[in-house]
């Protein structure tokens, strides 16, 4: 009798997951006039409640992550990596590391529809994600959207091109004691 009433949710509402349904598509990015690893949308999460940010008009808000535009051409990249102290314990770090090279092997990962997540059992895991711009010749940029699989972690591909890519150069932006 349980067997047959747990079937039945599954089949009639559907209880684990969304059976047969596709991940939701993700939006073209916004394209903005800069990229801006200190916008506190981006870096709030790793400091301490005290040092949190609101936006100011130095560093807005980052638009939401998408897809690569059409017509957009991107020339580097930008990763945003915040990085504790571990020998005081006390400080954080925001470094901009720009990638340089062929940019075709990150543009088709990035271009990797995110898994379906119906009927997948995970296990709870905080993946921490470096946010990620791609800048044009004129300086404009996008915030990227990593492809997720099924238990929405990211997708190795774009890390993987970005380890192939030359880093061209690194940048601490903001060091906060």
């Amino acid at each position: 009798m349980l067997l047959g009433t747990a079937a039945g949710c599954v089949l009639l509402t559907g209880c684990i997951g969304n059976p047969g349904g596709d991940a939701p598509e993700v939006d073209p990015a916004r394209i903005v006039d800069g990229y801006d690893c200190l916008a506190p949308n981006l870096i709030d999460w790793a400091l301490p409640r005290e040092l949190r940010s609101t936006a100011v008009p130095e560093h807005p808000y980052a638009p939401r992550a998408g897809r690569v535009p059409e017509g957009f051409t991107p020339t580097t990249a930008v990763r945003c990596d915040v990085l504790a102290d571990l020998g005081d314990g006390q400080g954080f770090s925001v470094t901009a590391v720009t990638f340089a090279g062929d940019l075709a092997p990150l543009l088709a990962a990035l271009a990797e529809p995110d898994d379906d997540d119906s009927n997948v059992a995970c296990m709870e895991n905080l993946e921490l994600v470096p946010p990620l711009w791609l800048v044009d010749e004129a300086g404009r940029a996008i915030h990227a959207h990593y492809p997720r699989d099924a238990c929405t972690q990211t997708k190795p591909g774009v890390r993987d091109a970005l380890a192939e890519l030359t880093v061209q150069e690194t940048t601490t932006v903001k060091r906060i004691p």
